[in-house]
């Protein structure tokens, strides 16, 4: 399956997928691979019930980049967010190969300040940018997780060596690199020079002109997909829609670039979503709720409906009570269920269950020694989860009613939620974490009860406004 999703470049159905699993022994059914296909990155849905996987979509696909005056001067560019989104996001950039005339280009050190640095990455959001920088081997030493992620002011990067590229061609500060992915599953890049700097700087080409409308049909995409699709699950994931439903007009020899189109566009900008960034319309703050996603509230009256719990998060609430030398799995219970929320006999008694189970696997193989160094950040993590369920339940409301609260603040306690909950699932499995893991996560759960105790009072006080709101003199 991994491999067909890496490198299968045609559009395919469910039904040709599902013939091909069953003949090589594999047993599911097509729902359950549709569902698979929906929610699975590396596949694009089609019309009438076609798919097409990324590598499918973007291989021999163009797009082109600007290297700056210091890489140009250093005669090395860094590959950073500049492939986005045309290559598997899985391989970090700095993994990326480059080749030119048929020759792989070898690596090469790039000196610059942190500022540089994080414009270099500042499509994974600048809440990312700096633990993508830190993981490339030239950053191996800072340990930016025992710095509160505060990168230096001055760092090394690994890029990508122009230097041949230099002996063949005239290259300078403003000509243009155009890139064709080669083999999206390896992530291999052609790179293709266009020497723009002996034209006449006062004379607009036809290149401009083309380049101009470019920049035109990318506002215009982007500006549809917020309405049809809201604010994606990342950057990438906005980009990567729109690109390839506009891949004939976007992926062209004289396509620009986002960096270069970020500066043109007077509509579409980098904009806060809570604690994380997005695409948006320009100057406006990303709202919660949207066309996009207010259907997933019709059909039980709640606008925010109870996150069910997965099985990590029971086995983090029975390992703390084990951390803490405790047995009461009633106690485990009332920490998991809201007191407010109304759970049928049949519906208690099942949960019971399989916490009373879980629970006998776990005490079997526990061992307090070994979990001594998570268990006090684990309990940490327990703490906030309750706390932002129990607010998420409290904001009860209908979409009439979400409108009123503040958006960036509701849009922080999903992302909270999001966020703890992967800390959990972190904690929740045997192995144990390495040093400067543990101190990234200590140093994010801070970050994210202060995100907390921020936001919790705004959020109440809008509340008890909906509440008033809700009672009509007669």
């Amino acid at each position: 399956m991994t491999n067909f999703l890496r490198t299968y470049p045609m559009p395919f159905s469910a039904k040709e997928l599902l013939a091909m699993l069953c003949g090589l022994g594999h047993k599911i059914t097509i729902n359950e691979l549709r569902e698979f296909l929906d929610n699975d990155i590396r596949v694009f849905a089609l019309q009438k019930n076609m798919y097409i996987t990324r590598a499918g979509a973007f291989t021999n696909q163009l797009f082109s980049f600007v290297p700056t005056q210091r890489e140009v001067e250093q005669k090395v560019f860094i590959p950073g967010d500049r492939c986005m989104p045309f290559v598997d996001l899985d391989i970090l950039s700095f993994s990326l190969s480059f080749e030119y005339m048929g020759k792989k280009l070898p690596n090469k050190l790039f000196s610059t300040d942190c500022n540089t640095a994080r414009d270099l990455f500042c499509l994974y959001g600048d809440e990312f940018s700096a633990q993508y920088i830190s993981s490339d081997p030239a950053c191996k030493d800072l340990h930016i997780a025992e710095n509160s992620f505060e990168l230096p002011f001055k760092l090394n990067l690994t890029g990508i060596s122009m230097e041949p590229i230099f002996e063949q061609v005239d290259f300078k500060y403003g000509d243009r690199i155009l890139c064709r992915v080669y083999d999206w599953d390896k992530g291999i890049i052609e790179l293709i020079p266009l020497l723009t700097h002996k034209l006449n700087p006062f004379q607009i080409s036809s290149e401009d002109m083309e380049r101009q409308k470019w920049n035109e049909t990318l506002e215009n995409a982007l500006l549809e997909s917020f309405d049809s699709m809201g604010p994606c699950s990342s950057i990438e994931e906005q980009l990567a829609n729109v690109f390839y439903e506009n891949k004939n007009q976007l992926c062209v020899p004289d396509c620009g670039s986002i960096h270069e189109f970020l500066d043109y566009s007077k509509k579409v900008a980098l904009e806060l979503f809570g604690v994380e960034t997005r695409l948006w319309f320009k100057g406006q703050d990303v709202p919660a709720v949207g066309k996009w996603n207010e259907g997933m509230y019709v059909g039980d009256d709640r606008a925010i409906p109870y996150f069910m719990l997965p099985d990590f998060v029971i086995d983090c609430y029975i390992k703390d009570q084990m951390y803490e030398k405790r047995n009461n799995l009633q106690e485990i219970i009332d920490k998991i269920i809201p007191k407010e929320l109304p759970l049928s006999k049949e519906e208690k008694k099942m949960l019971a269950l399989q916490i009373e189970q879980r629970n006998a696997i776990l005490r079997e193989k526990y061992n307090w020694f070994a979990d001594f160094a998570n268990g006090s950040l684990r309990h940490r993590a327990l703490k906030l989860f309750g706390e932002v369920g129990s607010l998420v339940y409290e904001l009860d409301c209908d979409n009439k009613e979400l409108d009123m609260l503040p958006q960036q603040e509701l849009v922080t306690l999903s992302q909270l939620y999001t966020h703890v909950s992967r800390i959990l699932e972190i904690l929740s499995e045997d192995s144990d974490c390495e040093e400067e893991e543990t101190c990234a996560m200590e140093l994010s759960l801070e970050g994210m009860e202060m995100n907390f105790e921020d936001i919790k009072p705004l959020l109440i006080s809008a509340l008890d406004k909906v509440k008033k709101n809700r009672f009509n003199v007669i």
